[in-house]
């Protein structure tokens, strides 16, 4: 190539290239999104059928007859106990028997399995707990009436605590019948003419439907056929009628479209059924003032259907004065990858974080080294998003349906008992409120329920429980509960352990707000800083999952002097270049606050690279930054021939990376893109433009 071909080759590439913004559009970019009132939340999930009973006179829900008529059976895991919204609530202020006793445990949301109409009885079993919804109009009177549920959250409200409803969109109780086998065959309309539901999604209109063209003919039972409500909710056009899903061997529009566990799947692509679903939880938060769902079976909805549900929920709740309404949903994969989509790409603002669930009973059992925790943090690259705001997923270390959280962590620990399995137990506890996220804890747990399994071997009662069972079964920290009831059981060690890790958290917030930054994990040992954006002020938080003590040297952005939190006593100090050699207790936690704030120095110029990520079938923009002094890092794209740049996410942690999807661009689409550092006091500085084309 001749000098002249190159210098106009040259000329192209920094036409192409163009310049990185400046000003207020630079500022805007680079500064991080307000962050989720979700982060300093700490939710005591109950099913409340389990809880308490207030009410013995609602235990069978107003009905007369066999157990498969009144669901009632207090004997077998299997059918309603007689647990209701009155003896939740209790005397409000009564700190054994009401909801105070709960806030005074450290949490200040509750968040409830669902309270609608539900089905008595499916096969062998009741629908105690929530999940059948009938009539999604009003309280189930096995859980007593609208008033009670209206008491219960005005109390909740009352004591500071916000409330969280756990709810179903993705279907209802089992009522239709069908072929009995998934069919994927083609929509047709009323006409017999093939579509795509898909391609409605949002839209005003809707094919015509009718029964003989459904891919499995449905029908019910005349005693049957007015059953539900809202009266829509009885029209067999509106769900989808494939057939069950098969769990072995399922297509995602088979996890979209078939029937879970038999139960009647909406079909959420029609504008009829998403405007209904709407109305129906539009109304609970305006007559309760709710302050969020919980949302069931979110794995098993459409792609579109978040983004039109979500808006209306939000301006309802805003409606009505509750200002930062949270929604997070169920999606059981533990592959972040694949859990990241249905957060970037489908549009819920959580999921419950199955990964973390996984990664940290592994680790706090002994199971796994710190490497598993490393990569779970640094993996919330993915879930990021442009609004430039911190991953803040609901965390937990067991649940109601794959067991609890001790029963997790002694599995995990390969057969954990008695003491070692407590020490363990706390040690995830630790992980769950000093970690990023909002902690959730099972009710139950912190009494040392374990059960044996998940689903129904998960849902003890916390009233005297006539399973002879669970009468006899052990727990973590406190003797077998016999006849006596679990409400008695004030000094387990759990209890006190998370009560002190709440206080800890509520007089420091940066341990739910702060920003995280991995020091070090190397076999037994974690060392994660979370750095207070505001203040300054920089926390090192050390945990060890070996049976003996570890003396580690890390890197902080913190010289000087540190006060221990938690864990071994004495001086700590770290050395004029934030050098800081502490010590780890055996299956235990070091916490340290700096006494100072963290160094401020220029913010450098982030080199960029853009490649394919290794992971994805994204691509990644990884900068880097030298220097100690945390920063935040920002990345943008701009499309050809457009002068304005698109902010792909924020990150505010090393290695800091932003996604650029593929799918989003057209073919061979050339595309420009920068990464911007901000130090704590708002200098930024840009990297340079590095070109690429998509493939």
């Amino acid at each position: 190539m001749s000098r002249c071909a190159s210098a106009a080759a040259l000329a192209a590439i920094a036409l192409t290239v163009g310049s990185p913004p400046t000003g207020s559009s630079l500022a805007a970019l680079a500064t991080p999104g307000a962050g989720s009132s979700l982060a300093t939340d700490r939710i005591y999930f109950v099913m409340t059928d389990r809880y308490a009973n207030g009410d013995p006179a609602n235990d069978m829900g107003g009905l007369k007859g066999s157990v498969t008529v009144t669901g009632y059976d207090p004997t077998s895991p299997a059918w309603w106990h007689g647990g209701d919204l009155k003896g939740l609530t209790g005397g409000c202020t009564d700190p054994k028997h009401g909801l105070e006793r709960i806030k005074d445990l450290g949490f200040n949301t509750i968040w409830i399995t669902p309270v609608v109409v539900n089905q008595v009885s499916q096969g062998d079993s009741g629908g105690y707990h929530g999940y059948w919804g009938l009539d999604f109009t009003r309280v189930d009177p096995h859980l007593g009436t609208d008033q009670d549920f209206a008491d219960f959250t005005s109390c909740a409200h009352s004591l500071g605590m916000k409330v969280i409803l756990d709810v179903v969109v993705n279907h209802t109780g089992d009522v239709i019948q069908d072929g009995g086998e998934y069919n994927p065959g083609p929509y047709r309309d009323c006409h017999g003419k093939r579509f795509d539901p898909a391609r409605y999604v949002g839209k005003a209109t809707f094919p015509c439907m009718s029964v003989k063209y459904m891919p499995n003919a449905p029908y019910v039972l005349p005693a049957l056929a007015h059953v539900k409500k809202p009266a829509w909710l009885n029209d067999l056009t509106n769900y989808h009628e494939r057939g069950p899903v098969d769990f072995s061997s399922c297509s995602q529009s088979c996890y979209e479209q078939g029937d879970v566990f038999g139960l009647d799947d909406l079909f959420t692509e029609k504008p009829a059924v998403v405007h209904g679903l709407e109305q129906i939880y539009a109304s609970w938060i305006e007559k309760y003032k709710l302050d969020g769902f919980r949302v069931d079976t979110a794995r098993h909805l459409n792609a579109g259907f978040w983004r039109l549900w979500d808006s209306k929920m939000i301006a309802a709740a805003k409606s009505v004065g509750v200002k930062d309404f949270q929604i997070f949903g169920e999606v059981p994969i533990t592959d972040t990858v694949e859990q990241s989509t249905y957060v970037r790409d489908r549009g819920l603002p959580s999921v419950l974080d199955f990964p973390f669930q996984d990664a940290a009973t592994g680790y706090a059992s002994g199971g796994s080294s710190a490497l598993a925790m490393l990569h779970r943090l640094q993996d919330d690259d993915y879930y990021r998003t442009p609004d430039g705001v911190e991953p803040t997923p609901p965390t937990f270390l067991g649940n109601h349906d794959m067991g609890r959280a001790a029963f997790e962590v002694a599995q995990q620990g390969s057969g954990l008992s008695g003491t070692p399995l407590l020490q363990h137990l706390e040690l995830a506890y630790d992980l769950l409120y000093l970690m990023r996220g909002a902690p959730v804890v099972y009710y139950g747990d912190e009494v040392g329920m374990m059960g044996t399994g998940g689903d129904q071997a998960a849902r003890q009662d916390m009233f005297p429980t006539q399973v002879s069972d669970w009468q006899t079964q052990p727990r973590v920290g406190s003797p077998p509960i016999g006849t006596g009831s679990s409400f008695d059981v004030t000094n387990n060690p759990i209890e006190g352990e998370l009560k002190q890790l709440a206080a800890l958290r509520e007089a420091n917030p940066a341990l739910a707000t702060g920003w995280t930054i991995p020091r070090y994990a190397k076999g037994s040992v974690l060392v994660v800083s979370r750095i207070d954006p505001a203040t300054k002020h920089e926390y090192v938080e050390a945990f060890d999952n070996a049976a003996a003590p570890a003396t580690v040297t890390v890197q902080t952005s913190t010289a000087g002097g540190w006060t221990t939190l938690l864990g071994p006593g004495g001086t700590v100090t770290s050395n004029p270049t934030g050098k800081l050699t502490l010590t780890v207790p055996a299956v235990g936690v070091t916490l340290l606050k700096a006494d100072g704030a963290v160094f401020a120095a220029p913010t450098p110029k982030p080199k960029l690279k853009v490649a394919p990520d290794d992971l994805s079938d994204l691509v990644a923009a990884t900068a880097t930054v030298s220097g100690v002094a945390p920063v935040s890092v920002a990345f943008a794209v701009q499309r050809a021939g457009t002068t304005s740049w698109q902010r792909l996410d924020v990150d505010t942690s090393p290695p800091f990376r932003g996604f650029i999807d593929p799918a989003k661009f057209e073919k061979h689409e050339h595309l420009r893109v920068i990464a911007i550092a901000r130090g704590l006091g708002g200098s930024t500085a840009v990297s340079s433009v590095v070109p690429y084309t998509v493939p």
